[in-house]
């Protein structure tokens, strides 16, 4: 067995049924004229050849008695790959919305705990031919790095499946543990908690101090809650998702024409988008939202590559701005000031805060929280969670299938009803959306207004970049 610990308990003790900790990943396949039998047997044969490269996938959660310890991986000593592989035809004329609210039902429910904390669909019927893999797995094994491991472990370069390398080692899994041995390991992990306890809080006042001094002489820091929406309140367990393209290149141009990064584009289409949802429900904001975006920290060297490593950014969108350029350079400004705001506070600061409280504390306020709708009753600290994955620059392969998309979703966390994740792949950037549909009641108009946002700076980097060229020919 393996102790869970930080980050990873964390997530596992605070999953409620309204609060799916859980990650989703939308691949389309352009199957070519593959039946969906033979790719169903395509994709387990991969599967099973390979899932030794992604240890985490045969871990089962095993709880500490009360919860008085952190829980434990175990490998499963009734792994069926046969439990975590599925079908779904939509068809035979599905469309992107079919597979969309496919994809919406499937991010609805938890992830059953009886077996390690992932699923895969193989889903055909579309009327273009193409067919989708859709794969839920617990944001507990992984973060967008280390989904970056899954990928590479699973994909190949060529259509044709290459092998996975040397003969898989003999896989072998473990008995379960007896309540008697959970609670003799639990008492010494909740001693040793208590003995980390002075060394946390000292890092805790050293971190909030220096990131208070950062504040103060950064322009944009978010300091306290963020302004209450109508897609902020408490979560119920419905999810609904969109997906949609565009092209990295574009956001390039805007990045080169205004001096600054693709992460400050994402941000500022991402804003536009939400002013653009609130206006249309006469919603009128006099100051930013904030948005909570996922930054990966590097790994040690004995790190296994699973798990997380990520620390937050709080930073401001200006949806009270109409100008898009105004609005994309004061988020690259903010950005700037939030990331030296979050390197103050200390990358592991919130991981240290988390490996010492009980899991038994952390589960039952996350219960309460969630049963009693309390996300109705205070500001967020945060509006939307925003995720840039940098993916593969080349074409891939699953099964023989070449992956024209990856659509990437992470979870609704707190009282924040919406996520936008992108990832870069092979020139493109593809889109996800996740919303909870009890609070925002149209997740299409975010995707929209995301490829408003993009087209508006892009065209307002054609339009900079005539008038240097009108200056420098006059």
């Amino acid at each position: 067995m393996e102790r869970v610990t930080g980050m990873d308990a964390a997530f596992l003790d605070m999953e409620t049924s309204t609060m799916h900790l859980h990650v989703v990943g939308v691949l389309v396949l352009d199957v070519g004229e593959i039946p969906p039998a033979e790719m169903a047997d395509r994709l387990r044969m991969v599967f099973a050849e390979r899932l030794h490269l992604i240890p985490p996938f045969r871990w089962r959660a095993v709880g500490a008695p009360g919860g008085l310890d952190d829980p434990r991986w175990l490998e499963d000593p009734d792994f069926d790959l046969g439990r975590h592989l599925h079908r779904a035809t939509l068809g035979p004329e599905a469309a992107a919305s079919d597979l969309e609210r496919f994809v919406g039902e499937v991010s609805s429910r938890p992830l059953p705990r009886d077996r390690p904390l992932w699923e895969s669909w193989l889903v055909d019927g579309f009327a273009d031919g193409t067919m989708a893999v859709v794969t839920k797995v617990h944001h507990a094994i992984m973060d967008g790095a280390a989904g970056g491991d899954v990928m590479a472990a699973l994909f190949d370069l060529e259509p044709e499946p290459g092998s996975a390398g040397d003969e898989p080692p003999v896989w072998k899994g473990e008995p379960m543990p007896s309540a008697a041995r959970l609670m003799a390991e639990a008492v010494p992990g909740a001693l040793s908690r208590t003995g980390r306890l002075p060394r946390v809080m000292a890092r805790t006042v050293s971190g909030l101090v220096g990131s208070a001094h950062v504040m103060l002489r950064q322009p944009g820091a978010v300091a306290g809650f963020a302004p209450g929406t109508g897609f902020n309140g408490a979560l119920t367990a419905r999810r609904t998702v969109a997906f949609r393209r565009c092209a990295l290149e574009d956001l390039k141009l805007v990045r080169a024409a205004f001096g600054t990064t693709v992460n400050d584009v994402v941000l500022a289409a991402t804003s536009a988008s939400l002013r653009s949802y609130l206006l249309d429900r006469e919603v009128h904001l006099d100051r930013p939202l904030v948005a909570s975006v996922p930054v990966a920290l590097a790994r040690g060297a004995d790190d296994h590559g699973f798990g997380n490593r990520t620390s937050n950014m709080m930073v401001p969108l200006p949806v009270d701005v109409d100008d898009p350029v105004e609005a994309l350079r004061s988020i690259h400004e903010w950005a700037l000031g939030a990331k030296a705001v979050q390197q103050a506070l200390g990358a592991d600061l919130l991981e240290d805060l988390l490996s010492f409280v009980p899991g038994l504390l952390l589960s039952a306020s996350a219960q309460a929280y969630s049963r009693l709708g309390l996300g109705r009753f205070h500001p967020p600290l945060f509006n939307a969670i925003v995720s840039n994955v940098p993916g593969p620059p080349i074409p891939l392969y699953l099964a023989g299938a070449r992956v024209t998309a990856t659509y990437p979703m992470g979870p609704l966390i707190g009282n924040t009803g919406v996520n936008l994740t992108v990832l870069s792949q092979s020139g493109g950037l593809d889109i996800g959306v996740i919303a909870c549909p009890d609070l925002v009641d149209d997740v299409e108009a975010i995707a929209e207004g995301f490829l408003a946002g993009v087209a508006d700076l892009l065209e307002a980097a054609g339009s900079s970049a005539r008038t240097r060229e009108g200056a420098r020919t006059s």
